[in-house]
């Protein structure tokens, strides 16, 4: 026989025809079906599965039926279709056979590689966060990181979530962390410094039941103790003993709203002081708390102007003002308590 004796199994339609296939198949349609062997597109109508050679005429070629053609095309996409789906479980399977490396999460540890992998992790923790996030930053943080993580911890504060940051007290002395510091707090969030000394850390709701935290990789050894490896903690206890760390922290630190001052806990207050501060933090209004102490509005005020700048904090700042009466009263307990000793 003189036929294509070639292999020409179907192999499938998805790229289409090219034009000169389509002008050969409409030839052969309108019943020129002697085609010389080489002609131009020929070999893509056969490999196509769109045409047969007629196995007793020499050269000779027949158009397949249309409902043909197409379960042809069907069986090949589906055989197609299961070499992929037999090739995707052989994957899994290989990867289930592979050995895990032992830094897994088991026991509620992963060890986090690289920058990449610990930035993964305070990502995911804060797309779930519920009710608190509190960060230790004992870095510099560059006016790029600040822009970027703003929009997030503003946003998250305008939910209603708890913000709390311990920063090193070089932060004051920095004007796009000054300016963070004063967004944050004027939403609700707590900011407080440290010279130094600190543990780096992120909880998310910390006091939840699925709480977790980030914190930097503290293994001895060369290669360890630096930024750029840290593990993800979702132990409950783990968690529990990290919440107190950070408490610990968070307590040998000052409130910080944005401006310079650093409030060092040695300012004393007279009595008529307390019982200004102690009608701020009542939320009275001014008028209140001088018909209480029997003087006019303007002394309050006046008093209130002393009391702001003898601890260098900025006029309005009640959360830094708090604070200080708070640590004026903790002083005169212990005073107290040792006396009675």
């Amino acid at each position: 026989m003189d036929h294509d004796k070639g292999d020409h199994s179907p192999s499938g339609l998805i790229g289409g025809l090219s034009a000169v296939a389509r002008s050969l198949y409409a030839v052969i349609a309108d019943g020129s079906q002697q085609v010389e062997p080489g002609t131009p597109g020929l070999e893509e109508l056969l490999t196509g599965g769109l045409i047969v050679a007629n196995p007793w005429t020499p050269n000779h070629y027949v158009l397949l039926e249309s409902s043909d053609v197409l379960r042809q095309q069907v069986e090949i996409e589906l055989r197609a279709v299961q070499k992929r789906i037999a090739h995707v479980l052989d994957t899994a399977r290989l990867v289930e056979e592979l050995p895990r490396r032992p830094s897994s999460d088991e026991g509620g540890m992963k060890f986090l590689a690289n920058p990449p992998e610990c930035n993964a992790a305070v990502v995911e923790a804060l797309h779930g966060v519920r009710a608190t996030v509190w960060t230790a930053q004992p870095v510099e943080r560059s006016q790029k990181v600040i822009d970027k993580t703003t929009p997030r911890d503003l946003d998250n504060l305008g939910k209603g979530i708890k913000y709390r940051t311990i920063y090193l007290d070089s932060a004051r002395h920095q004007a796009h962390q000054r300016t963070w510091a004063e967004k944050v707090t004027e939403l609700g969030g707590e900011v407080r410094t440290l010279p130094g000394g600190f543990h780096r850390m992120v909880i998310v709701d910390g006091k939840e039941a699925n709480g977790r935290a980030i914190i930097s990789d503290h293994r001895p050894g060369p290669g360890y103790l630096n930024r750029n490896t840290g593990w993800l903690v979702t132990n409950p206890g783990m968690v529990a003993q990290l919440v107190a760390v950070y408490e610990e922290q968070w307590n040998r630190a000052d409130p910080w709203t944005g401006g310079y001052a650093r409030f060092s806990g040695s300012v004393a207050f007279t009595l008529d002081d307390e019982k200004i501060l102690r009608g701020l933090l009542d939320r009275r209004t001014h008028e209140s708390i001088a018909a209480e102490l029997g003087v006019d509005l303007r002394t309050v005020t006046n008093r209130l102007g002393r009391i702001y700048k003898s601890l260098d904090l900025k006029p309005g700042d009640k959360f830094s003002l708090g604070m200080a009466y708070e640590r004026h009263l903790t002083q005169k307990r212990e005073q107290r308590q040792s006396a009675e000793a």
